[in-house]
């Protein structure tokens, strides 16, 4: 129980918790912008009426 006390207080673990949460962060942030973009490519592409030639490559989410 005390080395667990001693671990929890160190700062390389508050280090690597906070390095965790930064990555968590990261992660979050990335999938929020994908999904922005998909949206705005969906968007872009009803806009232009269907012109296959000059759309882009569509991403779907499937689930």
């Amino acid at each position: 129980m005390l080395k667990k006390q001693l671990n929890n207080d160190s700062p390389i673990v508050a280090l690597k918790s906070e390095s965790a949460r930064q990555r968590w962060e990261l992660f979050h942030r990335a999938i929020a912008y994908a999904k922005e973009a998909n949206h705005a490519s969906l968007d872009e592409g009803d806009t232009h009426g269907g012109d296959a030639e000059s759309a882009g490559p569509l991403l779907t989410i499937v689930q």
